[in-house]
């Protein structure tokens, strides 16, 4: 049985790429001794993948927070000042 989790199983893409983005591509791969143009590109989109994620997560809390009532408003100013207050002398301790 193959012990690759499915994270680890790459899939081959084909795409074609401006030449002088290529260019630059190889020219960092030279000076900094990366491992290769693949590594690179899903190094990239990695990050790219993990900010989307950060951004929907950030638009889902602003449309919960905007979806409060004004009493759920007040409420959860209420909590964030105890909880404030709570961290505040925990830290002075």
């Amino acid at each position: 049985m193959d012990s690759k989790t499915s994270s680890s199983v790459k899939v081959k893409v084909t795409a074609s790429l401006d030449a002088e983005l290529v260019k630059a591509i190889d020219e960092f791969l030279k000076e900094f001794k990366a491992r290769s143009r693949s590594q690179l590109i899903e190094d990239i989109l990695h990050k790219w993948h993990k900010e989307q994620k950060r951004k929907d997560l950030e638009r889902q809390i602003e449309e919960y927070y905007l979806s409060l009532s004004n009493e759920e408003r007040e409420e959860d100013r209420q909590w964030s000042e105890i909880a404030a207050r709570s961290a505040h002398h925990l830290w002075k301790e």
